[in-house]
């Protein structure tokens, strides 16, 4: 008897042990999938958009910051209390960056138009769950109908390969 109960004992622990190392290997345990997460972004980030006016008062504040900052610049994390105009706040953004034309010249294939990027979804993974990139690009000022935003470099969670455009000047990034 105390060998069967030995031998139940031992099948229970390697079921037990297979379960752990191979569930979180199944795409159910991942989340869901991309496109059922990038409807739920997209549909956030509307309701918070409409929170505020639409997207005319997204332009309007980013053309604030351009014109704020058209020398300096402007970066500003999440981690930041302050220092986003209303509208941008109301998007909940992880991070909202703007770097002038003049500094980006030299570099091949930089945007020579003023661009605020405003990333409002991301979250990288090294093997669990990342939350796929979602952000804005919003162009201000003179060339905005030239630029069309380009796929950046990086792993999934933390970069972005496609656009749309939402209106003529700014541009879901995803």
């Amino acid at each position: 008897m105390k060998a069967q109960l030995t031998i139940v004992a031992s099948a229970l622990l390697a079921v037990l042990a297979v379960a752990i190392l191979l569930l979180p290997a199944l795409p159910a345990f991942r989340g869901p999938p991309v496109s059922v997460e990038r409807r739920g972004q997209r549909q956030k980030v509307l309701e918070r958009v409409q929170s505020v006016g639409g997207w005319a008062a997204i332009q309007r504040d980013c053309d604030t910051l351009v014109e704020q900052y058209r020398e300096s610049g402007f970066f500003w994390p999440s981690s930041a209390t302050n220092g986003l105009p209303s509208a941008l706040a109301a998007l909940k953004p992880l991070e909202v960056r703007f770097y002038p034309p003049k500094f980006l010249r030299d570099i091949h294939d930089a945007p020579q138009v003023a661009v605020v990027r405003i990333t409002v979804f991301s979250l990288p993974s090294t093997g669990g769950h990342a939350i796929p990139y979602y952000g804005l690009d919003v162009v201000s000022g003179a060339g905005a109908e030239t630029y069309r935003p380009r796929p950046s470099g990086g792993a999934p969670g933390n970069a972005h390969r496609s656009y749309n455009p939402v209106t003529d000047r700014i541009y879901e990034i995803y």
